[in-house]
């Protein structure tokens, strides 16, 4: 049921699925080791979890009978379709601005409930879940997703519905420093990143761009200091609370690609969050945690710029850790940044998870070449694609988002939706063509 099992170990009675047992993924019925192998499934704005009703599963391209305007769903016939193709595992998007829209010491109900359905489904069809508190550019005052509104207006006050500065003029000439106006309009809401037209223009495919602006950076240390971490903490530990009874969540990890190079910063912020989140579930939980380098990039950093109490904590080997890591090139080739994670988790008695990479094919960079870059070292690994599952177009004659008037009364579902393409599995599930 769960996929390549590799060995077997001891392990107790557990209300997870699959948790971490001597450094490894372990399945909790049988003991055996387990290689994580899945997709990823993010998406980017409200409602921010997908639908687990519905009759078919998600399809996007005009040719697929099943395809709608916008991929709404991961019910049990998206989960079926993941595990006939080998699949044992996903990477669910579960964005702070989502679970906890305002500063009240709760989630959302509705967004919970989305979530339990989701986990149900994963449960019944053997899917293990590692919950992704997921950002792009920090959060939607700086064009992104990630922290909520509220957040960002205690992170940066002055900032908000200002022009970012450090961006580049687009070439139409409009939002530039001085086109106040424009980036304006909607100023606080907290679709703001998927409203304004500045943000729409910039999101286009040079977003990169909005995490190094000052309000991107301003915001980034703002929640690694004591209020904002422990702001942050405390959706942690919400979360975990939110999913103890669903034995699909088998983690959470931290936070995607954290955008700071402040790497002592960072893994304060870690153990903080690990242990809000360990006293918000019974002791004997088993709910992984997930942390991660700058940028989740594996460079092979050791203790480099850790503070003293990071390292005692470390080497104290707190249990259920994991160590997460993405590859989109750096460092090479991939064996480098494998071999990397595994030696510091192995260091600090954890396992590692590839939780993104992307390509197609068996090239240098390619899925295929990553994906057994991974397997080769008994290192589970989630699939990225970007996949235009989006707001529906506004723009006629094939104009990009941003360069015609929004459409508030279309049917929308959030932001781009990324992760794996459901109507392409033979090429999202690598295993099939390597």
């Amino acid at each position: 049921m769960w996929g390549v099992l590799l060995a077997s170990v001891a392990v107790t009675a557990a209300d997870r699925d699959v948790l971490i047992r001597d450094g490894q993924f372990v399945n909790a019925t049988t003991g055996s080791s387990v290689l994580l192998v899945g997709a990823n499934v993010v998406w980017k704005g409200p409602p921010w979890i997908p639908d687990a009703t519905g009759d078919v599963p998600c399809g996007d391209l005009p040719s697929d009978p099943t395809s709608a305007t916008s991929c709404q769903t991961f019910n049990v016939h998206d989960a079926r379709k993941v595990r006939g193709l080998g699949y044992n595992f996903i990477r669910l998007g579960v964005t702070w601005a989502g679970g906890q829209p305002t500063n009240k010491n709760a989630l959302d109900p509705a967004w919970v409930q989305r979530l339990h359905a989701v986990l149900d489904v994963c449960h019944a069809e053997g899917i293990a879940v590692v919950l992704d508190i997921h950002q792009d550019a920090v959060g939607s005052a700086v064009c992104g997703e990630g922290v909520p509104m509220w957040f960002s207006q205690l992170a940066i006050p002055d900032d908000i519905g200002k022009p970012l500065s450090l961006l580049p003029k687009l070439a139409d000439n409009t939002c530039g420093h001085n086109d106040t106006t424009l980036w304006a309009q909607f100023a606080g809401d907290p679709d703001y990143n998927i409203k304004n037209p500045c943000c729409r223009k910039y999101n286009q495919g040079s977003w990169g761009e909005l995490t190094a602006t000052s309000a991107s950076l301003k915001t980034m240390d703002y929640l690694l200091r004591a209020n904002g971490r422990s702001l942050y903490a405390r959706y942690t530990g919400l979360l975990a609370a939110a999913v103890q009874s669903k034995p699909a969540a088998v983690g959470i990890e931290l936070m995607n690609e954290p955008p700071s190079i402040n790497r002592a910063g960072l893994y304060t912020l870690w153990e903080e969050c690990y242990r809000s989140i360990r006293a918000s579930i019974p002791a004997d939980d088993t709910l992984a945690v997930g942390i991660m380098d700058p940028g989740q990039a594996s460079l092979g950093l050791g203790n480099l710029d850790l503070t003293r109490n990071t390292i005692t904590w470390l080497k104290s080997r707190p249990a259920n850790l994991f160590y997460a890591f993405h590859w989109y090139g750096e460092p090479a080739p991939v064996a480098t940044a494998v071999k990397n994670a595994v030696n510091f988790a192995k260091r600090h008695g954890m396992p590692s998870l590839l939780t993104e990479y992307g390509g197609y094919g068996s090239g240098p960079k390619g899925g295929c070449t990553v994906q057994s870059a991974a397997t080769s070292h008994e290192v589970g690994s989630g699939y990225w694609h970007y996949n235009d599952y989006c707001w529906p177009k506004h723009c006629p004659g094939g104009k990009p988002d941003g360069y015609c008037p929004l459409n508030l009364t279309a049917p929308r579902w959030g932001a781009c939706i990324t992760g794996c393409e459901y109507a392409h599995y033979s090429l999202c599930i690598e295993t099939k063509t390597c």
